[in-house]
């Protein structure tokens, strides 16, 4: 087996997945997919676990916990990425190197081990990185640059990461250089973070766990601004820290706290190169969509996961879940599509997903602020229900009209002013252009309210 298995068991023991879907992640031709699913399972039937199945167009794999973690204990194959990764980390955690004895552990040819070291060499060689030879023994690291102490700690996130399905020889070498549990760590950041006020995702999470094995190794990390002192904010996270963190070493507090200090704030944690294209992606994204998005949260929002995705694609971390999309979704994500296209720029497909729904989101919003008048026709409601529902919505949508009238006047065309609606909505199925629900409450009102204000957006696009 090869890169490709290692891959496909990456995102079947994650979700189910179509062969035309895998093709998005994997980049290789569907009879390969195929091949290797077959491969795969006569692995799986020799160390006695169900094998991958298939339920209409999508493959799946059911494993409980334990068999999941039984499966990877006996998976042994890295892809071409994991080998280089975990090369060019252990020779910076460990400051040493014996290819003969790593090609024994790594349980592959001489030929591949120096294939994939000859990449970390040509990344220490591009960014100041030394080393030399000592005779009998191995490779020993002299000067590391802070261009790889930086790419150092980017790789060791994809550890962190993907913590759950490492292989082996991965998990091994990450017990070996953090000295915490990360579940535990984990459970300490999450209050941190929460009475911080900052956004909480697993990105974030491994990033953390990441710059605590990193100041274990280097003593220190470039997050330390004199600035964020007197800054109330910094204060905060400092007595979150404190209180949640007691346990923590006092290096790693410090520069915690100064490192969500300047996260809070957006001020150069994040990698120039991905935020210029972030930026540049947000300003066709709102060209193409005609948007302007003037709530700046849902354009932080929409910032947050470009950066994300691109950030897991230009890595390859394989973090998903199953997706699938409606009508409107497809209509943005074409949008999308064409947009990434021009531009030179990619995701996985889960990103896609995330990103849809933020732009379909903004797009609501937007849109929203066009609906002004509603008549809602009631097939048969007590006068008093109708006032008390009225008051509701009202209450939900204050710069929203709502008329409220009998299905019948409607039926018989006594109302004559119908036109003057947004949007009309009724309990029972009248004409075509009306919006029926099964039942009134808030709730079916507000989604309809919303799905209006999406097709509205994307007609502009002149999709529908």
């Amino acid at each position: 087996m090869n890169t490709t298995a290692a891959n496909i068991l990456k995102i079947l023991s994650q979700t189910e997945m179509s062969i035309e879907d895998m093709q998005l992640y994997l980049d290789v031709e569907k009879s390969s997919i195929i091949k290797t699913i077959s491969q795969i399972n006569d692995f799986l039937i020799s160390i006695n676990l169900p094998i991958i199945s298939k339920n209409d167009d999508f493959y799946f794999l059911k494993l409980n916990s334990q068999e999941l973690k039984f499966l990877f204990k006996n998976f042994k194959i890295l892809t071409a990425d994991e080998k280089v990764d975990y090369l060019f980390i252990k020779f910076i955690s460990t400051g040493f190197l014996n290819l003969e004895k790593e090609k024994e552990i790594l349980d592959i040819s001489r030929s591949t081990i120096l294939r994939s070291f000859q990449v970390v060499k040509d990344e220490f060689l591009k960014n100041g990185t030394t080393y030399e030879y000592s005779h009998g023994k191995g490779l020993v690291l002299k000067k590391i640059s802070e261009h790889d102490k930086i790419l150092f700690y980017k790789k060791l996130m994809k550890f962190f990461i993907e913590e759950d399905i490492l292989v082996p020889v991965r998990k091994n070498l990450l017990k070996s250089i953090k000295f915490f549990d990360t579940k535990q760590r984990l459970t300490q950041l999450y209050p941190i973070l929460k009475d911080s006020g900052i956004s909480i995702n697993y990105f974030l999470l491994s990033s953390i766990c990441s710059l605590e094995v990193c100041i274990q190794i280097f003593g220190e990390f470039n997050f330390i601004k004199e600035s964020n002192l007197s800054l109330d904010k910094f204060k905060e996270i400092e007595k979150n820290i404190d209180k949640f963190g007691n346990n923590f070493n006092q290096n790693f507090k410090n520069q915690l706290c100064h490192f969500l200090t300047s996260l809070y704030f957006e001020n150069g944690i994040l990698e120039k190169n991905l935020k210029n294209m972030c930026f540049n992606l947000i300003n066709y994204i709102k060209i193409r969509f005609q948007i302007k998005i003037s709530n700046k949260d849902l354009e932080k929002m929409l910032f947050n996961k470009l950066y994300i995705s691109f950030f897991k694609y230009n890595n390859k971390i394989v973090k998903i879940i199953n997706v699938s999309f409606n009508k409107p979704h497809k209509i943005i994500l074409n949008t999308l599509d064409e947009i990434l296209n021009e531009l030179s720029y990619n995701f996985y497909l889960v990103d896609k997903f995330m990103i849809v729904y933020v732009i379909r989101r903004i797009l609501i919003e937007e849109n929203f602020f066009n609906i002004k008048n509603v008549l809602l026709l009631f097939n048969e409601v007590v006068a008093v229900d109708q006032i008390v529902f009225k008051k509701s919505l009202k209450k939900f949508h204050p710069n929203i009209t709502f008329d409220i009238e009998a299905t019948f006047f409607h039926k018989k065309n006594i109302i004559h002013n119908h036109k003057n609606y947004d949007i009309i909505i009724s309990d029972s199925n009248i004409v075509p252009n009306v919006k029926v629900v099964e039942y009134y409450n808030t709730v079916n009102v507000h989604n309809i309210l919303e799905n209006h204000a999406l097709l509205s957006g994307l007609k502009k696009l002149n999709t529908i």
